[in-house]
């Protein structure tokens, strides 16, 4: 199982890596033909988008990953209510995009870019990577992710070459998250649809354990990027620029750290489904592994903040290396947090997790302002570092309590056995 960790995690690694240096290109590319404005109507739109996407999701993803993984078997059942479920919801999705678009943004050109990256919203529920993830088979979703930003890449670099094309970057979106969608769909016909025929219907237990994690999600996206707006509204400029600077490369890195526990997920639950303590093991040995890592990371982190800052955006930004040092810290927590938070999911306590990422991201909206105005941008950053702590604390506090409880019940039923 070890050996199939590090396989999967490294394919991941190596598809995501790739992916996000081509999609870097493009989007320097874009950034160069429309200028500071038009670069931002597609940042904006993207980030709607991204709202958009998660409301879609719902943690369906998650949860149906997680259900595959103790019981293969129902994966076909699975599949049937997740994207049934997520074609009504791209549905009232693309409704509220068009109603804002429609009726609240002023400019045409963007309301127009908005109507057409929302149709990405249809082919969403058809890309099945969380099935693939559910059964261990993670090279299937790293090829997805490279055929999703390879087609959106290829479709930037042959149709937009003007202030006139702006439309294709919504295009290329929607090409790449349908090709994507179609390699999924053409992969799982082919290896698990003889598990049973697909039967579009609606699951209550979908919603009851999906919903909480979507929730969750929705909770880390205020606090990423709520950080930038709040910083926005009581900095300047100048300190807003160094903030954001610092932040898009903290993201960038943090998704490695989702990786890893995308990609732990489905071992997580077939441990707990063997019991407690199987799980509480398996959390041990990778807590050893991610503590040492975490540990060289976060040094050479600190140490070349200012070379990759500088790097990055040029000797104007250097300004932003003391926040990106902070956030190296919150990295670091968000890592050894990942193990309580995707074992509560794992282990069916989705609403607790809910509840932990909740409280750090209503930590960190409330300690930004008092950090930036006693320490300006690094302030800023070090609120985000304590709001991983706080987040880390009610996570392994939550885990503790669903393990000992678990426990507590099992010696109960064994007991009440004995006695029958």
């Amino acid at each position: 199982m070890k050996v199939s960790l590090v396989r999967n995690f490294l394919s991941l690694s190596g598809a995501e890596a790739l992916t996000k240096l081509a999609t870097f290109v493009a989007f320097a590319y874009l950034a160069r033909l429309f200028g500071p404005a038009g670069f931002g109507y597609i940042e904006w739109a993207g980030t709607v988008l991204m709202c958009s996407s998660l409301i879609v999701d719902q943690g369906f993803s998650a949860y149906g990953a997680r259900e595959i993984a103790k019981s293969p078997d129902k994966t076909a059942q699975l599949v049937s209510e997740v994207v049934t479920a997520r074609i009504l919801l791209a549905v009232i999705g693309y409704i509220a995009i068009a109603a804002f678009a429609l009726l609240f943004v002023r400019e045409l050109i963007i309301s127009r870019l908005l109507l057409v990256y929302g149709l990405s919203l249809f082919p969403l529920p058809f890309l099945l990577q969380w099935v693939f993830q559910g059964h261990d088979r993670m090279h299937v979703v790293g090829i997805a992710q490279i055929i999703r930003q390879s087609a959106f890449v290829g479709v930037v670099f042959l149709f937009v070459h003007g202030v006139d094309n702006l439309l294709w970057v919504g295009i290329a979106e929607v090409v790449g998250v349908t090709c994507a969608a179609a390699f999924t769909i053409f992969i799982y016909r082919r290896y698990y649809i003889e598990q049973g025929r697909t039967r579009w219907k609606l699951s209550r237990d979908l919603f009851r354990d999906g919903v909480p994690i979507g929730l969750s999600q929705m909770f880390w996206v205020i606090k990423m990027f709520g950080a930038t707006f709040i910083v926005g509204l009581i900095a300047t400029a100048e300190d807003t620029g160094y903030f954001a600077g610092a932040m898009r490369i903290y993201i960038a890195l943090h998704t490695f750290v989702y990786l890893y526990y995308f990609n732990m997920l489905p071992s997580m639950s077939r441990a707990w489904k063997q019991g407690p303590e199987i799980l509480a093991r398996l959390i041990r040995h990778s807590l050893k592994i991610v503590a040492l890592s975490s540990l060289i990371v976060g040094i050479v982190w600190v140490m070349a903040a200012p070379l990759i800052i500088t790097s990055a955006y040029g000797q104007s930004f250097i300004s932003g290396a003391t926040a990106l040092q902070w956030l190296a810290g919150a990295c670091i927590a968000a890592a050894l947090s990942g193990h309580f938070r995707f074992g509560l999911i794992a282990a069916g306590f989705q609403k607790n997790e809910m509840i932990a990422t909740a409280i750090g991201s209503l930590a960190a909206l409330a300690l930004i302002p008092i950090g930036y105005f006693n320490m300006g941008t690094s302030g800023a950053a070090a609120a985000l570092f304590f709001a991983e702590i706080i987040v880390l604390i009610f996570s392994w506090l939550f885990f503790r309590r669903a393990l000992s409880g678990q426990k507590a019940e099992e010696t109960f039923e064994s007991l009440r056995r004995v006695t029958i």
